[in-house]
């Protein structure tokens, strides 16, 4: 009776753990495809969470991927007066400071160690100028240069499966400041180009190549967030959390499809704003899952405390967890003091 109860479990447990190894990214339909055949959900300076108007995310980064996001826009700069540590900022580390790169890397690998079958993708903004090997020193001190993969232009790329097997499951992308010395860190705009990022208008998404100008590439990023304007004493450019439910179901489905249809080829990096939201049974997870042929499984969203309405993931409540305007309002004024004339936040 022992041998047979043993054998049951072993096979039960063997069972789980080939069903986990089949699963790419959550779902077995994607191990086969081409990492360059895929979409991701994307988060939008996905480090810039909180109370702040600044703020494009109502969670963090491990909180995020939790959820599914697979693709990350990261802001690398430098804090005033000191050029010896990169932060994650925006335009001005004066306005929003996530802190060292180093630590939210190391958080992402954490991660990765944890949930050996996912393929990730971060874009760096080097807003800072900060040199290739800066980066890759960051890289190599958290631990994460381990997982950094290569890809040389022009060749196709490998599938999900075949990037976790070789265990190089993170793809690096930077709009400037690549160098051949640290090939991983490769030159976002000879693998992919962007549409533009610079949207009022809920009404006015295109799908047009904005990044690098008129010219495609293999891969693309479609950007759909929207900015308003807060006029304090100059004209600030700032994300729109109240009208992230609409912005992130219907619209982004239509703009999505809209642009399949335009390049001929689905869009690889889905970048919103307060990816928890949504409406009607949609959000940027449930629209990547039908773009990638895959059935979405609805769950909740977040910190798992207080769930944001909308979204086919979270679950129905009759308040919206979001930052207080006025703490969002005290804190903008409070990070412009002494920053002079700024134009933008983001990108």
């Amino acid at each position: 009776m022992k041998l047979i109860i043993i054998t049951i479990f072993s096979i039960t447990l063997l069972s789980s753990i080939v069903s986990s190894q089949k699963a790419c990214n959550g779902y077995p339909e994607l191990c086969g495809k081409l990492y360059s055949g895929i979409a991701y959900p994307t988060t939008h300076n996905a480090y810039a969470y909180g109370k702040s108007v600044a703020a494009n995310q109502n969670y963090d980064i491990p909180t995020q991927l939790k959820d599914g996001i697979r693709g990350f826009m990261l802001d690398a700069n430098f804090p005033a007066n000191n050029t010896n540590e990169v932060h994650l900022c925006h335009s001005s580390c004066d306005l929003l400071d996530q802190g060292p790169a180093a630590t939210t890397l190391k958080q992402i690998g954490t991660w990765l160690d944890d949930n050996p079958n996912e393929v990730i993708t971060i874009l760096w903004e080097n807003a800072g100028k900060v040199p290739a090997a800066m980066f890759n020193s960051i890289y190599t001190q958290s631990g994460f240069v381990k997982y950094a993969h290569f890809q040389e232009v022009g060749k196709d790329w490998p599938t999900l499966s075949d990037m976790i097997g070789s265990g190089k499951r993170v793809v690096n992308f930077v709009d400037t400041g690549a160098d051949p010395s640290v090939q991983w860190l490769m030159p976002e705009y000879s693998y992919v180009f962007e549409t533009p990022f610079e949207n009022e208008n809920a009404n006015a998404f295109t799908c047009t190549v904005d990044r690098p100008k008129n010219q495609e590439r293999p891969m693309y990023v479609l950007n759909h967030f929207l900015y308003g304007t807060l006029a304090i004493s100059t004209s600030i450019d700032v994300p729109q959390p109240d009208k992230a439910n609409t912005t992130n179901s219907a619209s982004l489905a239509d703009h999505a499809k809209k642009c399949q249809q335009t390049f001929d080829k689905i869009p690889n990096f889905i970048a919103v704003d307060f990816y928890d939201q949504g409406s009607d049974n949609q959000n940027v997870l449930s629209i990547a899952a039908d773009l990638n042929g895959v059935q979405y499984v609805p769950k909740q969203l977040g910190d798992g405390k207080s769930v944001p309405k909308g979204g086919k993931g979270t679950s129905t409540v009759t308040s919206v967890a979001k930052p207080n305007s006025d703490l969002r309002n005290a804190n903008i004024l409070t990070g412009l003091a002494g920053v002079g004339t700024i134009a933008m936040f983001v990108l």
